[in-house]
């Protein structure tokens, strides 16, 4: 039986009641998550789900869970769980419009306006810190490509006319539609004015912009936009530059901000644009025949492209547009900075880790197929787990288009609450990956559309993005980015101007702050031109580390193959290998082919070459390869100067969740670690839920036992109380405050554990750590559990698992996790269907550990095992496991063979043989004891030897068996002299017997309230809620409320009939109490299961049967009696009528159907208000009256009426509604008798345990021993000096179990790991890796063939080449160095088809030929290869050379990869697979021989080449 099978059992105690609270369904995580996140395992199918929750609600658990008879569907929720709700603005407006609120109210109107002010001071922002430069004189460039454009890239119609700069701000207009001037709207903000923050803010506004320089807020682009008004300026002053200064602008800065509406307001931490000049800029128009200069022809204007793009493209971009701005290439980056961080809040929810620059190829680049997905997935992988920010060129075209396409597969939307200007929160709906593109302005398809139609509104524009993109054409804009930055230099329609101003604005992101964000940053390079290769050697002189994609192509190969060869030398330098700088530049001439001429192809070799100094900062990846992108990121991250530390390194490992950098690279190259390093980080850890970097932290040196003090468990409490989650209602309701101690969380462990001792715990209070602050550095004797507790209660289910494992009682911790999570199951309300079962799974995640860790203890050693199911853990108030298995409802647990055992041995307790019916007849003759042949005694001697007979005596009546049938007993005659009391003597005088009888109901009554006080809770109310947990203890208050019921009723002259019927009700209810006898019986004791849980069904089945019953009996009534009258009722009427119209049905359904009545009788009722008299009596004679016409109705007239109603209400009755409780019964049957076992088992215990605690006299005799026990602990209480300590007696015992339960649970653990290395899908993985490898030998194994073939040619032409002396003639005369140089020249368009050879390693071959090479590379004064020289076109050398360069293409792959494939093992169960790994092994092995014999057979070949080649 699986353990979602599970079976509940219906009589097991309730746990302490707490108020249900509602949640969220997913925890609300403190990282990025795929909603993803966000997101459980459900292992178990709908019907199995539905069947156990259903399984759960019909028990008597109690509770949370919603009744199936509750008439409020919302009756789960407490009041308080709506105020989780948020009124949001549509909640808000929808809600007051249905009840008739009006929705213009002061508060409306204040936000209103308050979102107009933050707008207006965003664009007061733009307005004041960016521009654009604008081409302002026409000079044509008669090298353009396009006939007559200027040298900006402009034709001279598309240049911006004179008479626009003169343009003033559009008009401004008023709420009902009038123009008004300036001043009009000065004094309207002047009016609007409502408090002294307003004034405050518009203070800082103006001190900010105050002393910069006046911009022109209103400049079209083109000239199809006329102008409205026109200044005084004239055209002849603005061409020689006159007006320049405040007092002769257009407007002054003042004027312009109050006019775009701007009242001052400004972020507090906004950066003042210091750099920009306090006068307007002499705007010098250049003498029409001058020579075309950027410094004269080139002016910045205010800028007027920003809002937001709406992309109109089904597949580019998410449904929330992306922002944009345009700005000069010369802008502030602290201005660009603050942009992005204040006005577009880039650093919410969390703060930037990384930033990720992407550059490489553009147009003609794409990656397909699985290239495409392992890029994808390192790429979105790196950004989520350090909430990067993406950086690209923005356009659709090229590796940016690869990067849109990740971003849009890895986009989320996160919601966050945001602060506005004026300190209100507000909801915001936000994407949590931020893609920023930086690309030229002029270089932007279709960017007319992106300028403002008015400059005083942000513009919202719908893009289309064009897939095809013409060759030298500007481009559209990629979708998938979030924000935009459109760098403006001047020039359009030409890629330029942007690379400068992208490394200065990372050149910004990485300065620590405050100049810059201190956000390392990261290079990541593919494919890529010259270009490319330059903005790489820029960002390694700025020591910005870079991820080279090696197999992308191009530039991104070069620079992978030129650092595989560059060695270092002794003295620190990087330098390349000999040789290899002219291979290098005839790479360069096949992969550039842009590079025409051979100076330029030196000069990019250089640039290469001074790359590889700083090889030490770029980072190789291979995309052919199978692993992820992602952990070479992290590599390059921490080769940066931006960490130095061995913690920053460990820091950032963490960040991205990569324990196997940090165990590999970061802890091997520092053993010894300071005090407290890790502590910082291992506090993260647990927060993150990092469980493998818990284990490192551990194994490294941290002492789990030092690290966690009452003020790191207090601060870990408090960190995991995330709003509206359940652990923050829980000890909300504990401590009612926002901070809470360990003493509330006491408080709620022991609500829910009913029993919870530690001194540590109830001493961290508020006023206790004023007293003593030395109370936050107190350690825990077991800290793994505390953090154990911690994890369940922040449902951080995977850092459970693994602390359970570290804990000192495994076993015990086990089963008290998978009771706190059955409490917490309880205490929630029902309606959070998620949560219930992520506890409900969990639950029964820790019950199967704690199962199979029994087993394997339990086969290891019988008498330990059973010592750790009975010893007793003082954290949980002395109980021991079982004790808290049936509280946590374990009965899987329960059902084990070693839990079993302890049962069987607490049944009979001390009795090693002692049968049922043999126990019964001792009770009565006690000297049956003493018979060997029925009882036999475990050896509990004084020494360890046999019981002396007293002792036995002792043994025998205090025994659980013993009492049991000893009571029962009592209680079969105590229902006898009930009976006797009910059926014979029950007079109107108290006979004997009667008072006899009740002095026996109160003794059981005194035996219920010691069976309260011996309950485990500490508090009254949770010991009185314990004990009404049981069924059968409800049965006895119900039995005992009658019984004195009845006393109270028969005393009374008045009630005594009544007393009569009280006594003989009260007789079912004594009687039912004596199914608890029958659990002792297997076959008996799951039907009592079945029974009670049909109760719930049946009750089901009136509910909806009374609605039957109503409408049928008050229809059919009505029809058979018409002439009753309300003035005629009295309470016999009364019954009479209540009893036909809900007996009658009733009786019907079941066969009674009584259909005499139901014809009714032949009784007329005549209405008198109804008869009218013929027309011709005038008076009134017998004739006339004979002639009187009235209505008059009987119940024959409504008979066939009824009859047809009868019919339909017995089709519903008896088949419909009858046959869906027989279904109900039926399916309850079959689950219960399926897990009858286990029921069976449970309820045992549970029985065992109630009868251990009651006394060993019966009643009524039990008083005696009663006041022995008060005498006792009276005793105890006052004159008792010392206690015993059990511990004391059986201390080496203890420490016994808790070596052997350590060894237990390392072998369990062992054997969870071998048992997932044999799994059938780890095993199916092994084996798909195999074939693949063999898939690539295969591949290789024919191009070895077709090599063979090739050398047997060369060896058969080098041959006959030495006849030939015109033809060595010509090769002699070529000198040594040039024939190397064509030889590499020729080699490399081989390596061109393998660009990853470089990489992954030199060949064979290739060592062979480089010579001595490997034994000069460490001279530091090397010198390199003089530049290489063009190539001779010789037919015969190309050939042979080209088969060169085949051979060492054909390079054998290398055995290497294989060495650490597992192997394969535990093939039980497995044939089929097993002969297939078997197979494929052996052709592993036969492949591995051939390609060794090819190897030897090469190097024969290449010797004889060389030896040939020699000769010529």
């Amino acid at each position: 039986m699986g353990s979602h099978e599970r079976p509940i059992s219906p009589f097991m105690p309730r746990s302490p009641r707490l108020p249900p609270v509602a949640e969220s369904s997913p925890r609300p995580p403190d990282r990025w998550y795929d909603s993803s996140a966000t997101t459980s395992a459900r292992s178990r199918g709908d019907r199995s789900r539905l069947r156990e929750m259903s399984a759960h609600s019909r028990s008597t658990v109690g509770g949370s869970v919603v009744s199936p008879m509750s008439l409020d569907p919302f009756s789960s929720y407490k009041i308080n769980d709506l105020n989780s709700f948020s009124m949001n603005d549509q909640r808000w407006t929808l809600q007051r419009k249905k009840i008739g609120l009006k929705r213009r109210t002061k508060g409306a109107q204040e936000r209103r306006v308050k979102s107009r002010q933050t707008q207006d001071i965003n664009l007061s922002f733009m307005h004041s810190n960016f521009t654009r430069k604008e081409c302002i004189r026409y000079v044509k460039n008669a090298n353009a490509k396009v006939e007559g454009s200027c040298y900006c890239g402009l034709l001279q119609n598309e240049h911006i006319p004179l008479s626009s700069l003169l343009t003033a701000p559009p008009p401004l207009k008023s709420e009902d539609g009038t123009l008004m001037n300036i001043q009009e709207k000065v004094d309207r903000k002047q009016q609007h004015k409502t408090s002294g923050l307003a004034n405050n803010i518009f203070n800082t506004l103006s001190s900010l912009t105050r002393g910069n320089s006046v911009q022109l807020s209103s400049v079209a682009e083109t000239s199809s936009r006329p102008p409205t008004a026109t200044s005084k300026l004239s055209l002849q002053e603005l061409e020689t530059g006159v007006g320049q200064g405040e007092d002769n602008s257009v407007f002054s800065r003042e004027n312009i901000l109050l006019a775009n509406g701007v009242t001052s307001r400004s972020r507090c931490n906004v950066i003042q644009p210091s750099s920009r000049p306090n006068t307007l800029p002499r705007i010098v128009m250049p003498a029409p025949d001058s020579p075309w200069r950027q410094d004269t022809h080139l002016y910045e204007l205010p800028t007027n492209a920003y809002g937001s793009i709406t992309f109109m493209n089904e597949t580019a971009g998410s449904n929330k547009p992306s922002k944009y701005v345009r700005l000069s290439s010369t802008s502030n980056v602290k201005n660009v900075l603050t942009l992005l961080t204040d006005y577009w809040c880039l650093m919410d929810p969390n703060r930037p880790q990384l930033v990720i620059s992407v550059t490489g190829g553009a147009k003609n680049f794409q990656l397909d197929g699985k290239k495409k997905e392992i890029f994808s997935s390192g790429l979105i992988k790196a950004v989520k787990s350090t909430n990067a920010w993406l950086l690209t060129g923005g356009m659709h075209v090229g590796i940016m288009k690869s990067v849109g396409e990740a971003v849009n597969r890895g986009q989320f939307i996160v919601k966050i609450k945001r602060k506005n200007f004026f300190s209100e929160e507000r909801v915001h709906m936000i994407r949590g990956i931020r893609c920023l593109g930086v690309l030229p302005w002029g270089y932007i398809k279709n960017r007319e559309s992106l300028m403002n139609s008015d400059v005083n509104q942000f513009t919202s524009v719908k893009y289309k993005v064009e897939e095809n993109a013409a060759p030298l054409e500007p481009v559209s804009l990629d979708g998938d980015h979030t924000h935009f930055l459109f760098v403006d230099d001047g020039h359009r329609n030409v890629f330029r101007g942007v690379d400068d101003f992208r490394t200065r604005l990372e050149e910004g992101i990485r300065k620590p702050e405050p100049e810059g964000l201190g956000v390392p940053v990261v290079l990541l390079l593919l494919d890529g031109g010259v270009n490319s290769i330059i903005k790489c050697n820029l960002a390694l002189k700025r020591d910005i580390p870079i991820v080279v994609v090696a197999g992308t192509g191009r530039a991104a190969d070069l620079l992978a193959y030129a650092v595989s060869m560059t060695i270092h030398t002794p003295s620190g330098r990087f330098i390349m290998r000999k040789g290899h700088r002219a291979q290098l530049v005839n790479r360069i001439s096949i992969t550039m082919r842009e590079i025409k001429s051979f100076p330029e192809k030196q000069k990019c070799a250089d640039l290469l070459i001074e790359c590889c100094t700083k090889v030490n900062m770029i980072t190789i990846f291979d995309i052919n390869s199978n692993e992820d992108m992602d952990k070479y990121i992290l590599y390059a991250l921490l080769t940066g100067e931006d960490v130095t530390s061995m913690q920053d390194q460990l820091s950032l490992a963490l960040l991205w969740d990569r324990p196997d950098i940090a165990e590999c690279e970061i802890f091997p190259a520092q053993k010894n670690w300071p005090s407290g390093a890790l502590e910082d980080l291992m506090t993260t850890a647990l927060l993150e839920e990092k469980v493998e970097f818990v284990k490192l932290f551990t194994m490294n040196g941290l002492v789990m036992a030092d690290y966690l003090t009452v003020k790191k468990l207090r601060h870990l409490y408090n960190e995991a109380c995330i709003p509206n989650s359940h652990l923050m209602r829980l000890l909300q309701r504990a401590s009612q405050n926002n901070y809470h101690y360990l003493f509330h969380v006491h408080n709620v462990l022991q609500a829910m554990m009913r029993r919870h001792h530690d001194d540590i715990y109830t001493s961290d209070t508020p006023q206790a750590q004023s007293d003593n602050p030395s109370i936050n550095y107190l350690t825990f004797e077991d800290p793994y559990m505390e953090l154990l507790l911690w994890a369940i209660f922040s449902r951080r289910a995977w850092l459970a698992n693994y602390l359970w494992q570290r804990c000192n009682s495994p076993l015990c911790a086990a089963i008290a996790a998978s009771c706190l999570y059955q409490s917490l199951w309880r205490s929630l309300g029902a309606k959070n269907t998620d949560i219930l079962e992520e506890y409900n799974k969990n639950k029964n995640t820790f019950e199967l550990f704690a199962v199979n860790l029994l087993g394997v203890c339990y086969q290891q050693d019988v008498i330990n095992a059973l010592g750790l199911v009975e010893r007793r853990n003082a954290k949980w108030g002395n109980s021991d496991c079982l004790e808290l298995a049936v509280m946590a409802n374990d009965l899987i647990f329960i059902s084990t063979p070693a839990a079993q055992a302890s049962v069987e041995l607490n049944w009979r307790r001390g009795m090693s043989r002692a049968p049922f019916f043999a126990v019964m007849i001792a009770n009565v003759f006690p000297l049956l004891i003493f018979w060997p042949r029925f009882f036999r005694f475990q050896k509990l001697g004084d020494n360890g030897g046999e019981l002396t007979i007293p002792q036995k005596m002792v043994v025998f009546y205090k025994s659980p068996i013993s009492k049991f049938c000893a009571h029962s007993t009592a209680f079969v005659i105590f229902l006898i002299v009930y009976a006797y009391v009910v059926l014979f003597d029950f007079k109107y005088e108290m006979s004997i017997t009667e008072k006899f009888l009740f002095v026996w109901i109160c003794i059981y009554v005194i035996d219920e309230i010691s069976e309260i006080i011996s309950e485990q809770s500490l508090t009254l109310r949770g010991k009185i809620s314990d004990w009404a947990g049981s069924v059968w203890n409800r049965f006895d208050i119900v039995a005992f409320f009658l019984a004195f019921l009845a006393l109270g009723l028969r005393l009374h002259r008045q009630t005594f009939k009544w007393g009569r019927i009280a006594y003989a009700v009260n007789t079912n209810v004594f009687y039912c109490r004596l199914f608890r006898m029958y659990h002792v019986n297997y076959h008996l004791g799951p039907k009592l299961v079945i029974f009670y849980r049909m109760i719930s069904e049946v009750l089901v089945f009136l509910a909806l049967l009374v609605i039957f019953i109503l409408g049928y009996g008050i229809a059919s009534q009505a029809l058979l009696h018409p002439s009753r009258d309300a003035g005629s009722l009295n309470s016999t009427s009364v019954s009479s009528i209540m009893e036909d119209v809900l007996l009658t049905p009733y009786w019907q359904m079941y066969g009674e159907l009584l259909l005499d009545e139901a014809e009714g009788d032949d009784q007329e009722v005549c209405h008198q208000k109804s008869c009218l008299i013929n027309e011709f009596c005038t008076n009134a004679t017998t004739t006339c009256k004979e002639k009187v016409s009235c209505v008059c109705e009987s119940s024959k007239d409504y008979s066939w009426v009824v009859n047809l109603m009868l019919f339909f209400y017995l089709i519903i009755g008896n088949i419909m509604l009858l046959n869906l409780l027989i279904a109900i019964f039926t399916y309850v049957f079959d689950e219960v008798q399926e897990n009858s076992m286990e029921i069976w088992k449970f309820e045992m215990l549970r029985l065992i345990r109630e009868y251990d605690m009651k006394p060993s006299l019966i009643p009524p005799f039990v008083v005696l021993e009663y006041i022995w026990r008060v005498s006792k602990g009276t005793w105890k209480l006052f004159c008792r000096k010392h206690r015993e300590n059990l511990e004391d007696y059986m201390k080496s015992t203890l420490d016994s179990l808790r070596i052997f339960e350590k060894e237990a649970i390392s072998t369990y653990l062992v054997r969870i790991t071998l048992d997932e290395e044999c799994s059938v899908d780890n095993r199916v993985k092994r084996m798909s890796e195999k074939i693949d490898k063999i898939t690539k030998y295969i591949e290789q194994k024919g191009e070895m063939e077709e090599i063979e073939e090739d050398l047997e040619w060369i060896i058969h032409e080098t041959d006959g080449l030495k006849q030939n002396k015109g033809q060595s003639i010509l090769l002699t005369n070529q000198s040594s160095e040039q024939q190397n140089t064509n030889i590499e020249k020729l080699i490399s368009i081989q390596h061109q088809k393998h660009p990853t050879d470089g990489v992954q390693g030199r060949s064979r071959v290739e060592v062979m030929m480089d010579g001595d090479d490997e034994s000069n590379q460490e001279d530091e004064n090397e010198l390199e290869d003089p530049p290489a020289q063009e190539v001779s076109n010789k037919d015969i050398e190309k050939e042979i050379k080209l088969l060169q360069a085949k051979v060492i293409g054909g390079r054998p792959y290398s055995s290497r990869s294989c060495a650490g494939t597992p192997s394969i093992a535990h093939r039980r169960n497995m044939d089929h697979l097993a002969g297939l790994t078997t197979r494929l092994d052996d052709l592993h092995e036969q492949l591995h021989l051939s390609q060794t014999t090819f190897n030897t057979m090469m190097k024969t070949i290449m010797a004889r080449l060389d030896s040939i080649e020699g000769k010529i």
